[in-house]
């Protein structure tokens, strides 16, 4: 090989690692954060433990983000992002035959599980959202978008199926149903309950009620 290509190989070759070590600190510091903002919150989540996590100085952090913020918010779409992929991919598997209630009982029990089984970023969201600046909130909800509006639309087609009642406002619906949902990344503990058991029974309480019908008291 000659000289000139030589180096030029040894040049890409540096480029490449340099953009593969960016990559890596960055999603160790990504994966810092997220794990910070769901056990300590918002108020907790200090830059020089994210730096200490993630196996670097704390002022190293601002080669990767502008601020603080910054970084906080990228955690937070990436986890709205993650959370409505997931359950999209559980419900539609079930196919087009799938009866609207069925693909709430799937959607409930997929949001539910990937809460609770170790993925970082959408606990994030569920235990700060919260607690957001205004600004930010606005922003992290036009991500939170697609994962609204897929519950606005596995609601509705229960409505329109007739099997909800029709006196129950759907928007009131969802949002205590997602609250619901988000709130059990705050109390749980493995140990009392499975999780197969804790969506079964957020799938009772909101498809049939906790009261038994009169009929049967």
């Amino acid at each position: 090989m000659e000289p000139r290509c030589r180096a030029l190989s040894f040049a890409r070759a540096m480029r490449d690692a340099r953009v593969m070590e960016d990559t890596t600190s960055r999603s160790r510091i990504l994966d810092a954060t997220a794990d910070l903002l769901r056990t300590r919150g918002l108020q907790g989540t200090k830059l020089s433990e994210v730096a200490k996590r993630a196996g670097m100085l704390a002022p190293s952090l601002y080669h990767h983000f502008d601020s603080k913020d910054q970084l906080i918010e990228e955690v937070l779409v990436e986890g709205c992002h993650r959370n409505t992929r997931y359950i999209v991919t559980q419900v539609e598997v079930l196919g087009s035959s799938a009866s609207p209630t069925a693909r709430l009982e799937a959607a409930i029990t997929a949001h539910l599980t990937f809460l609770l089984t170790g993925d970082q970023y959408s606990s994030a969201v569920s235990r700060v959202f919260q607690d957001l600046p205004d600004d930010m909130k606005r922003r992290v909800l036009a991500a939170y978008a697609g994962f609204d509006n897929y519950w606005r639309d596995l609601i509705l087609a229960a409505r329109q199926s007739g099997v909800a009642r029709s006196e129950l406002d759907p928007t009131v619906a969802r949002k205590f149903l997602i609250n619901m949902l988000d709130s059990t990344a705050e109390w749980y503990r493995p140990g009392h309950l499975e999780i197969p058991e804790i969506a079964r029974q957020a799938c009772h309480l909101f498809l049939h009620g906790f009261l038994q019908p009169e009929s049967d008291r």
